[in-house]
């Protein structure tokens, strides 16, 4: 039977069938998007509704991505689910015709976003401070005639086999000043190439790859106050030589890449195989360029024990109970240590930290 809207909203729309149902694809203008979906579902008791909560603190991070990437931001397709009536008019009777048409949901209806509440409130927020996105579009594909259960069922089924693209992928496809700048210094350097890896944020006991790209991206960046897109081609000169000198000094990563040694065993015995000690060389070479002597002073990391065994310089900084501990405070602990050893200065402050750590080191 033929639903009769008098009055409601439309779009142009593209019919498809997926498991015997109909589904559209729109093109909606951003400036739209908050008169479709008028209604938070997220307010509602989890038994009542199909969706997350909205997690107010990813907004202004989306917003941000938005605005300031507003020349190339790119998005995936909304999914919504009508409850209530809509119907689909085709232009013609044509195989290809009948599937091109206009998309109406009655002004009763209420519609739900199965996927995107967070990119839809960043959109409304973007709008707010550049009134010039109206006009754009995202695409948005509706599952019509839906009930609770039905939405229930297709957003499990949505989430069913979600995987976030690896942070190294991640830096390696973008153009950002600081991607710009670590991947350039991979790529011009067939030792990087080789150590390594552009792809993947963890690497297995079995990978040929002794570091992450994004360890590496990250701890590049600690080298210098800020990189632009300005100065990162100036930096990554510089950056470029610390890292060279760094790796002649460093005979474990000399031994994977000769193959003398395998990566899995070199990440099992030594900590200066890991993401953290990596960042924390980073911190310690922000330092030490500012030194005229620098390179001979890097020459020292050659008389460190790297063992994962030397727990007076390794436990309660990269390591907590024998076990690798990546974060920044770790980070910035081993570069204290590492600061010590190579008979660098000391703030006040890491004076403190190191003179703690290595009492408690003294009490075991």
């Amino acid at each position: 039977m033929l639903n009769i809207i008098s009055s409601g909203t439309s779009f142009p729309a593209i019919r498809g069938i997926q498991a015997g149902s109909e589904y559209y694809i729109v093109m909606c203008p951003l400036k739209r998007l908050r008169k479709v979906f008028t209604f938070d579902e997220s307010a509602l008791p989890v038994e009542a509704r199909a969706q997350r909560t909205l997690n107010q603190e990813r907004i202004p991070e989306i917003t941000n991505y938005i605005l300031s990437q507003r020349e190339d931001y790119a998005f995936s397709a909304i999914t919504a689910c009508i409850e209530g009536v809509s119907a689909f008019t085709p232009i013609g009777q044509g195989t290809h015709e009948t599937n091109i048409g206009t998309l109406t949901i009655d002004a009763d209806a209420e519609v739900y976003i199965t996927d995107g509440q967070h990119r839809n409130a960043a959109i409304a927020e973007a709008l707010k401070q550049d009134p010039t996105l109206a006009d754009e579009n995202i695409s948005v594909v509706f599952f019509a005639n839906k009930t609770l259960e039905d939405r229930q069922k297709i957003f499990k089924d949505l989430n069913l086999y979600p995987k976030k693209a690896d942070r190294s992928l991640g830096i390696t496809y973008d153009n950002s000043p600081s991607a710009l700048l670590s991947k350039e210094l991979i790529y011009e350097n067939p030792k990087l190439q080789k150590l390594i890896d552009l792809e993947k944020n963890n690497l297995g006991p079995r990978s040929k790859k002794l570091l992450t790209h994004s360890a590496f991206n990250k701890a590049t960046r600690e080298l210098f106050d800020k990189v632009t897109a300005d100065n990162y081609q100036e930096l990554s000169i510089i950056a470029a030589r610390y890292w060279q000198v760094v790796y002649q000094n460093m005979t474990e990563w000399q031994f994977v890449f000769e193959d003398k040694l395998s990566a899995g065993d070199a990440r099992k015995h030594s900590v200066n195989v890991h993401s953290v000690t990596l960042q924390a060389l980073g911190i310690v070479g922000k330092q030490l360029l500012k030194l005229p002597k620098w390179e001979a002073t890097l020459e020292r990391l050659r008389q460190i024990n790297w063992d994962r065994s030397n727990k007076a310089d390794w436990e309660g900084r990269c390591m907590i109970s024998g076990e690798m501990s990546n974060n920044s405070s770790r980070a910035k602990a081993t570069a204290v240590r590492i600061k010590t050893l190579l008979g660098l200065t000391l703030s006040d402050k890491e004076q403190q930290e190191e003179a703690k750590l290595s009492g408690n080191q003294n009490e075991q």
